[in-house]
């Protein structure tokens, strides 16, 4: 099920004004412990895509640089608000779509990809993005939920999908699929609960040919 870009930017719009009550609490969490898993240093450049309403921005230590983009501008106007009310000098957030980033390559030392993957028509293609932006040996943390590999639950995922994209997401994207087709591999990943709907998905940017790899 293709997600619609023009459809999700109008859909996030309207979930701007609730989303850090709702969505947002729910996830604070595994961002907190995702963000953990980049080792971010002094002089460290970090690109967020897909930052929303800035939920990360709190979880980042103070040094280095973090650049935020999103789609939606009423989920950037709730970012812009946590920058400017708590000192954020390190931080600063712009529209720009995920698919097209305008950034030259090898700019970032780290990419954040949260709950963003799963939103877009093309993952495989912002996947690749955060490959180009990001150095070799950079660190791609992703968070999300992916299609279950139990086949009875996958079947659930995929009945659910229609209903999931009209909320702006979807609920069947295969993470074997999309690593295999990005032609990444996965160094590790996890979940924070024994039952989890999110997962947490960790790869090291490799720029020396394309590496094929399976989720483990």
């Amino acid at each position: 099920m293709l997600m619609q870009e023009s459809s999700t930017r109008k859909i996030y719009d309207v979930h701007s004004v609730f989303y850090d009550v709702t969505f947002g609490r729910l996830v604070r969490r595994r961002i907190a412990n995702a963000i953990g898993h980049m080792d971010i240093k002094a002089t460290d450049r970090v690109l967020d895509i897909g930052i929303g309403t800035g939920a990360s921005l709190g979880y980042y230590p103070r040094r280095g640089q973090v650049i935020g983009v999103d789609l939606s501008a009423g989920m950037l106007r709730e970012a812009r608000k946590k920058i400017e009310q708590r000192g954020l000098a390190h931080a600063a957030v712009f529209q720009a779509d995920a698919m097209h980033l305008p950034f030259a390559a090898d700019t970032f030392d780290h990419v954040f990809i949260s709950h963003v993957i799963s939103v877009v028509s093309d993952p495989v293609k912002l996947l690749k993005e955060a490959q180009r932006v990001c150095k070799s040996g950079a660190r791609i943390v992703m968070v999300n939920h992916f299609q279950s590999t139990n086949r009875f639950v996958a079947l659930f995922e995929k009945w659910l999908c229609p209903l999931c994209t009209k909320l702006g997401w979807r609920s069947d994207l295969r993470l074997n699929d999309l690593v295999r087709q990005a032609g990444v591999q996965v160094d590790y990943r996890y979940k924070l609960e024994q039952i989890d709907l999110w997962e947490t998905v960790v790869i090291t940017n490799k720029k020396d040919g394309m590496v094929v790899g399976q989720a483990a």
